[in-house]
């Protein structure tokens, strides 16, 4: 797939693609920058969707439409301004017409009006339409809305959680090549300074060369409104001298992904390495302490996107995988995990010395 159409990158964006047609796109998209900018513009182009974010219909919609048409319909009466009786002149109504009680009053030897003549009459009067015909329009409108808004909320979320992927993927691309060069281990996190916190693995990829841009530290399911992300770099980092300016940097540092804090063996901490395994996660959209189970928020609760050891990603929802939890360890604390298998995603913030005190 060396030169992708516009309809196969929206297939890409919306995950509408098979498993085959998504590696395709992404060997040509890594092959071609001019493919990814493509792939941006499209992306950019479903932002305007966001301000359709609605979770269907509101409750009592088609009561609250006839009660303000009964309003108006009494205050044009009572002003003056349209009666009852006024209604006249606008020809029968479409109920007389269907019960047969309409009859023309023309004159004998002249042809009456039929009734498709009257009913077009009033179809092309745009003052002929009467409470019923708008009742009718206005719960079309109504239905036709609880349809379509519900699907291109659906839409708009799903392309968020592919554009997630995507910087999520890049992130283990660049963990990957880390452990290459570090004897199979991944970014570990310092016992002790300024950098000793999970968030630490942006900054040191930075450092290290494997990342250029920030934005791919960011997922495309936080809010607009919140700040783009920034990675301080680590010389940054390692000269904050006061304690809130470190605080604040430990923080941002690890963007909207939480990372793994390796488990114990006795007393012995243990950094992350590679070791292929598909059912232990390496980095994942940040937790949430106001979520159960401190599932992430980053996708308004429905879950996270989740980057295993060998490279693979998953949307999982809930807060756990293969009977694992994903931010909390066998003791049910935010802590290194208590064996190998005891995996914990943590947030950017959590330092050494929070770790070693809840161990």
């Amino acid at each position: 797939m060396k030169n992708p159409t516009q309809e196969e990158l929206l297939g890409y964006v919306l995950g509408a693609l098979d498993a085959q047609e998504h590696r395709d796109l992404q060997t040509s998209i890594d092959q071609n920058p001019e493919i990814e900018d493509r792939l941006l513009q499209i992306k950019a182009s479903l932002v305007p969707l966001d301000a359709l974010e609605t979770s269907g219909p509101r409750v009592g919609l088609a009561r609250r439409t006839c009660e303000a048409v009964a309003n108006w319909q009494n205050s044009q009466s009572e002003s003056g301004t349209l009666s009852p009786a006024d209604l006249s002149v606008l020809g029968p109504s479409i109920e007389d017409i269907v019960s047969g009680e309409f009859r023309s009053d023309e004159p004998c030897g002249r042809p009456k009006r039929t009734v498709r003549l009257r009913v077009t009459e009033r179809l092309l009067t745009p003052s002929s339409w009467s409470i019923p015909d708008v009742l009718v329009g206005m719960a079309l409108v109504a239905v036709c809305a609880g349809i379509l808004f519900p699907t291109i909320s659906y839409t708009r979320t799903s392309s968020r959680i592919v554009a997630c992927q995507d910087n999520l993927r890049k992130v283990g691309v660049a963990m990957m090549n880390y452990s290459d060069i570090n004897e199979g281990e991944f970014v570990a996190i310092p016992p002790s300074g300024n950098l000793a916190a999970s968030g630490c693995y942006a900054p040191i990829l930075k450092d290290a060369g494997l990342v250029e841009e920030d934005s791919i530290f960011s997922c495309a399911g936080i809010a607009a409104t919140d700040s783009p992300v920034h990675i301080p770099s680590r010389n940054q980092i390692e000269a904050a001298k006061h304690q809130q300016e470190i605080a604040n940097f430990q923080k941002k540092m690890g963007g909207h992904y939480g990372y793994t804090i390796g488990y114990c063996e006795g007393n012995k901490y243990v950094t992350p390495r590679y070791m292929g395994r598909s059912n232990v996660v390496l980095l994942a959209d940040q937790p949430s302490v106001d979520l159960a189970g401190h599932r992430s928020a980053n996708h308004n609760g429905r879950g996270q996107n989740c980057l295993f050891e060998d490279g693979r990603v998953l949307f999982v929802k809930g807060h756990s995988y293969a009977g694992d939890a994903l931010f909390l360890n066998d003791y049910g604390i935010v802590a290194p995990g208590s064996n190998a298998r005891d995996n914990v995603i943590a947030p950017s913030h959590l330092t050494v010395q929070a770790r070693v005190l809840a161990q």
